[in-house]
């Protein structure tokens, strides 16, 4: 089997030869710098190059971002730019870029995917996560009670934006799956209400789901935090797949499962203990390996790999990595 026939047949729960080595989450810049010191090559192409060298399958990855090059940037971290629906519709002919796709770069890697020698997934900012980045953190939260009618306008002109570029890519190849970037929950769960979810995301998210499993595309919701209170509001609106999983935010992998059996899942593995040495590592592999014996599950590290973790830990994992993943074959 090639990686693009594993990862599809490991999504929809049937037989692998082995499951698919995955590296969802590219490596922090510092992390890299760090092993570079440690005798790391300097001279591989970031993600691809890194990626092949470390023998991991190749996810390739399109960020479709509705920003134009000169849209406006808040000076300050969570800040944001649009306080009211007047200054939305002056800013808008910033946001909605139309060559957000390259296409002769998509179409190199339609050929690659066509002989299964790539994943493809593209990633939409979502329908909390660009109002947030343009409204500001905070004010965001208020909006959805002083403004909801910016937040609506948000959201449903960014749906028939997302709608066209899905349209467009899909011209030239089929992703496998995508994301939608939310980032909408941390360690105590959701940061709105299933009431504030209902009436500003789901409308929107109802109308292009089934556009993209029209594509044979899976829809994934990429949340950092504990997603676990969002999976059945998610499984609502047609999305039954999620990722990164984080450890750290007290996500049970074993737990989510057995409560959600069909969900699908990628990431998982707790990045906090690639530091600590092979019987740690190998621990948390043996926690996640009923979750992967089941099927819909492709173990890769719940976010970037640390910095903490030098280029020898991050050896002993890739071993451990292809240990428990070719252990799974049919």
């Amino acid at each position: 089997m090639n990686c693009r026939q594993r990862f599809q047949n490991v999504m929809n729960f049937q037989p692998v030869d082995k499951i698919p080595l995955c590296e969802i989450a590219t490596w922090w810049d510092i992390t890299i710098d760090k092993w570079t010191r440690q005798g790391f090559p300097d001279n591989l192409e970031f993600p691809d190059g890194i990626t092949e060298y470390f023998g991991l399958d190749v996810f390739k990855q399109w960020w479709l971002a509705p920003y134009k090059s000169d849209f406006p940037r808040a000076e300050g971290h969570g800040k944001g730019v649009i306080p009211d629906l007047d200054t939305y519709y002056r800013t808008k002919k910033q946001l909605y870029p139309k060559d957000a796709i390259d296409k002769a770069d998509v179409e190199r890697w339609a050929k690659k995917q066509e002989k299964g020698e790539i994943v493809i997934w593209i990633t939409f900012e979502g329908f909390f996560w660009v109002p947030r980045e343009l409204i500001g953190v905070e004010e965001q939260l208020y909006a959805f009670y002083d403004h909801p009618k910016l937040i609506h306008t948000i959201n449903q002109d960014l749906l028939e934006y997302n709608m066209q570029l899905l349209d467009e890519f899909c011209k030239i190849c089929k992703p496998d799956f995508m994301t939608f970037a939310e980032d909408m929950s941390y360690k105590s769960g959701s940061m709105i209400s299933k009431e504030l979810f209902d009436e500003f995301m789901a409308p929107y998210y109802k109308q292009i789901v089934p556009q993209l499993k029209h594509y044979g595309t899976i829809p994934f919701l990429d949340s950092d935090g504990n997603i676990e209170q969002l999976v059945p509001w998610y499984k609502e609106v047609g999305i039954d797949a999620f990722l990164p999983l984080e450890r750290q935010a007290g996500l049970d992998l074993a737990a989510l499962r057995e409560k959600h059996p069909s969900v699908r899942l990628i990431g998982g593995y707790d990045k906090m203990v690639m530091a600590k040495g092979e019987a740690a590592m190998r621990a948390e592999f043996e926690r996640l390996l009923p979750v992967m014996q089941q099927g819909g599950y492709v173990p890769s590290v719940d976010h970037q790999t640390p910095p903490a973790v030098t280029l020898e830990n991050y050896y002993v994992y890739l071993k451990l990595l292809n240990e428990y993943c070719s252990g799974i074959g049919s």
